[in-house]
């Protein structure tokens, strides 16, 4: 029996000297690496540090370094050929970076922020949208009075091409927090996007839209705005985005050179109205944002507050030609159906 101890003795240390030198030599695997990953080459890195797992599996530097490289290629792969194999290391770099984080000795709050940042990251370069649907639904559920996850999931709708349950969750804000400016605001460029021109048509407007179309969508930009401005008088985006709205209004306007009938008349007169109203949303950020008058005698220096586009006095006699202008229809309006209603008897 004594004679079976020393065996024993040279058994474990032959095995503690064995697991040392694989360790040591796991070591040098995941430097080299390191070196391979510094240099762009992610595929060769992660050779390595397969090599270093087979070596070290209960290792946790290297778990971390290899979820860098498969994420790393990750991020490269934008072919839609190259999706079967972005799944491949996109659930490698997902695989790894939890395994670092669990085998952490101590966690905290830090690590489980760069996990985080990590898994949105690569969920969202391989496209798996049901995924990142599901975890800011979730967060939602858990956080339903933070406000800024609304645009969030919003957001991620529309990266998904899922435009109507995006148009819910813009809507959804602005019933949830009535008294949140930037809910409004959020929604109002949301209901602006359909007027934005094609840019390769050099038209300042969208031509696909009818002037009804494009005058509808800039009145409910409009409204909305308005209710933003209401709850907070100072909010300057508001009037950048507002006057914009009228200027797309005023260019759905059919202005002609020579008008001659009420119509034609009133288009010119509310085209004018409309410029106006666009510089007024100016003239309301020029005032927040404490900026002089533009010169009229030199080039400005730096930033100032544009010239009213007509007069105080054209404005009053616009107004009252409006006025006159809509009698005058009304009245011809009255009289058509009254000739209809002869007609008819």
């Amino acid at each position: 029996m004594p004679h079976r101890l020393p065996t024993v003795k040279t058994a474990v240390l032959a095995f503690v000297l064995l697991s040392g030198c694989a360790k040591l030599e796991a070591r040098d695997l995941i430097r080299e690496g390191n070196q391979l990953y510094r240099d762009g080459q992610f595929v060769e890195a992660i050779e390595k540090y397969d090599e270093a797992e087979k070596l070290e599996p209960d290792g946790v530097t290297l778990f971390w370094n290899r979820a860098c490289a498969a994420e790393s290629l990750v991020l490269k792969m934008k072919d839609p050929k190259q999706a079967a194999e972005r799944k491949k290391y996109a659930d490698m770099a997902l695989r790894d970076f939890q395994t670092w984080y669990d085998r952490l000795p101590e966690k905290t709050e830090a690590d489980a922020k760069q996990i985080e940042e990590h898994r949105l990251a690569i969920l969202d370069a391989d496209e798996r949208c049901d995924d990142l649907l599901s975890y800011w639904i979730e967060k939602h559920r858990q956080n339903p009075k933070e406000e800024s996850l609304y645009g969030v999931i919003a957001r991620q709708y529309e990266k998904c091409g899922r435009e109507k349950e995006a148009d819910e969750w813009f809507v959804k804000r602005t019933e949830d927090f009535p008294d949140s400016v930037r809910a409004w605001h959020a929604l109002a460029i949301r209901r602006f996007e359909p007027l934005w021109p094609d840019p390769d048509s050099g038209l300042p407007y969208n031509a696909s839209l009818s002037p009804a179309e494009r005058r509808k969508i800039a009145d409910e930009v409009i409204r909305l705005l308005d209710k933003a401005t209401a709850i907070d008088p100072n909010f300057r985006d508001a009037y950048v985005w507002r006057a914009m709205a009228y200027t797309q209004r005023a260019l759905s306007r059919a202005v002609l050179e020579d008008p001659q009938t009420p119509e034609e008349k009133l288009e010119a007169i509310l085209a004018r109205k409309d410029t106006l109203m666009a510089w007024k949303q100016q003239k309301a950020l020029c005032d927040i944002e404490q900026l002089p008058e533009c010169p009229t005698d030199k080039p400005p220096e730096g930033a100032c507050c544009p010239p009213r586009p007509i007069s105080e006095e054209e404005e009053a006699q616009d107004a009252e030609m409006e006025r006159a202008l809509r009698e005058e229809l009304e009245a011809g309006d009255k009289k058509k159906r009254r000739k209809r209603r002869k007609r008819r008897r």
